[in-house]
């Protein structure tokens, strides 16, 4: 359900931001022979119903996962959420925000023009406000990809913005060049704040991410015993890595595949001890003795109990998997 929030908002981004800019092409009233005017409208028009569809999705998945521990009312009602509460409450305000613009969309033949354009108005809020939810919530706002995507978007609709106010025609010049320059400096105001913000370490935190949170995904405080943090309970998730053989001992160090920040590392020594530790984003989870059996290597990370299944495939290579249950469980 994590995969699908995250992959569900960055989809609706995506169709957004490419509505925003049919509809900025759609209000300069131009038009060609090989692209009529009403493909554009159509086109718009489709996308924006689109992107709710990936809303709904991004909204049912982020409640539906236990994770964040959200429930529907926090969908609804902004800034009221117990994770993230600001950057999450946005999301909402956007959501709103399109779900008005939508419905007098739909209803426009009922509607006076003055009284639904004033509405549609607010869509030029709506993105701005999903872009910044989407960089202030997003878990994958410091990777290369997720940077690449949100940059693509930015600079789409800006340029849709500029371009738009350069062909308005030679009314209000001032207010036109003052819309441009508006426009350079909301980018670089962006740019200043996602590097002072949620690109630095200790965003999670900073953003109101729950402790207990962030002890169970970020590692132990300092000064707090590892104890403290635990995995969390029912993960069955695929590793692979590596090992390395010596007189002494033996060393596998195995990655997840499905949380590659999550890093499993396995001494076996010659004499039957050995140890067990897990890593998430290079900070440690938990260390302990391992156990090892016929059933793998067991170790106990807080309440949690840890079992990693492990396959030589040769070459030094390793394979395995990771289960986690309550102890006791």
């Amino acid at each position: 359900m994590w995969y699908a929030t995250r992959a569900s908002g960055y989809t609706a981004l995506v169709l957004l931001s490419a509505s925003v800019v049919l509809g900025v092409l759609t209000s300069s009233r131009e038009s060609r022979r090989d692209w009529p005017r009403f493909v554009v409208q159509s086109l718009h028009r489709n996308l924006s119903l689109l992107v709710g569809v990936f809303l709904v999705v991004h909204i049912l998945t982020s409640v539906i996962d236990p994770f964040a521990k959200l429930n529907f009312i926090d969908a609804f009602v902004p800034f009221i959420a117990s994770y993230r509460p600001l950057w999450l409450g946005l999301g909402v305000v956007a959501f709103e925000l399109l779900i008005a613009i939508t419905a007098t969309s739909l209803m426009r033949h009922r509607l006076g023009w003055r009284s639904w354009r004033f509405v549609h108005l607010f869509a030029y809020a709506s993105w701005p406000i999903a872009v910044i939810h989407g960089v202030g919530t997003g878990t994958d706002t410091k990777l290369i990809w997720a940077l690449a995507l949100v940059g693509v978007c930015v600079l789409a609709v800006i340029a849709a913005l500029i371009w738009r106010l350069a062909h308005a025609g030679p009314r209000f010049t001032a207010l036109r060049v003052l819309g441009i320059a508006g426009c350079c400096a909301a980018t670089a105001v962006l740019v200043v704040w996602m590097a002072a913000g949620p690109l630095e370490h200790g965003w999670a935190k900073a953003a109101g991410t729950p402790a207990d949170l962030l002890a169970g995904s970020l590692g132990t405080p300092a000064g707090t015993p590892a104890a403290t943090t635990t995995l969390s309970a029912g993960l069955n998730d695929p590793l692979v890595g590596s090992v390395v053989q010596s007189a002494a001992n033996a060393t596998a160090t195995l990655t997840d595949t499905r949380d590659r920040t999550l890093q499993v590392v396995i001494v076996a020594n010659s004499d039957g001890t050995g140890t067990l530790t897990v890593t998430r984003s290079g900070v440690r989870v938990c260390a302990t003795s391992a156990t090892f059996s016929n059933s793998g290597v067991t170790g106990q990370c807080g309440a949690v109990l840890a079992t990693i299944q492990v396959v030589d495939q040769g070459n030094g290579s390793v394979s395995g998997t990771l289960a986690t249950r309550k102890a006791g469980a």
